[in-house]
């Protein structure tokens, strides 16, 4: 788990602040040579996780050391331990953030992450990941506490307590308005679409509204989608390679699916 108001640090970036390769800082397994250093992940996971404001200070503290010749007296910052509806969670963490009587088994679980039936909420953060034509590839996912908790609130099914998913009988809401800010975002990852579609990415489109990069990757496919969607109004035989050219896409697969998801969406109209 990574607490709230912690920022999460893997063995990359634990390297990168002792001026190592991340092979020698794994072979050395330096983390263990640091009074107080706290491992933030679960056990059993494949990825450590660090909290980076302790490894500041304890690279800060061995600088100090060596220039005076003395062992290292490390003061690290502590990390919360109380629960925090911010806290970040993995997706096996996630599972058990949940009331006991809700919970799946962790097979079940783990599809839910890309599930159609039953499908989780998309990841507030992921850690590790590389971004490619605007989508993170790899990494690891991490949900807010108050994500899974809001989103199992709203699921019907196993172990459900009166109050909690949809009523019999209920009629369909009206589609929910977006506020004015979502809107002008919207709009603006559409203008910057159309005028850059080769140079716009999450990480562009994030510094250009001051948002998080996974919320910015998720109004840049919808932007995407949105401008495919409106050539197929204008070209029915618009191809993959129109739509790499429109949207920046560099992979072909990416492109294609997104042509055949505009084409379904057309369709649905």
């Amino acid at each position: 788990m990574i607490p709230n108001g912690v920022t999460p640090a893997d063995d990359q970036i634990a390297a990168d602040i002792f001026g190592v390769s991340v092979g020698y800082w794994q072979d050395t397994k330096h983390w263990q040579k640091i009074r107080g250093l706290k491992l933030l992940n679960r056990k059993g996971s494949r990825r450590r996780l660090y909290s980076k404001e302790q490894l500041l200070a304890a690279r800060a503290e061995e600088e100090r050391a060596k220039a005076v010749n003395e062992q290292p007296r490390y003061d690290l910052p502590p990390v919360p331990a109380d629960e925090h509806p911010d806290d970040l969670l993995d997706l096996e963490e996630a599972l058990y953030a949940l009331p006991e009587e809700r919970r799946v088994a962790l097979s079940t679980w783990k599809t839910y992450k890309y599930g159609d039936k039953t499908r989780l909420p998309a990841p507030d953060f992921n850690l590790g990941g590389q971004e490619v034509d605007g989508e993170i590839v790899g990494g690891e996912d991490f949900w807010r506490r108050q994500t899974i908790l809001d989103w199992d609130a709203n699921r019907p099914g196993r172990g459900s307590q009166p109050g909690r998913g949809r009523k019999p009988g209920s009629k369909n809401r009206a589609p929910r308005q977006p506020t004015p800010q979502a809107e002008e975002r919207r709009q603006r990852a559409r203008v910057l679409l159309d005028e850059q579609p080769t140079a716009v990415t999450a990480k562009v489109l994030a510094e250009d509204l001051g948002v998080h990069p996974v919320h910015a990757e998720r109004l840049l496919r919808a932007a995407r989608l949105e401008k495919v969607s409106d050539l197929l109004k204008e070209r029915e035989d618009l191809t993959v390679e129109e739509v790499q050219r429109e949207t920046g896409l560099t992979v072909v697969a990416h492109a294609r699916k997104l042509l055949d998801e505009a084409r379904a969406t057309t369709a649905a109209q």
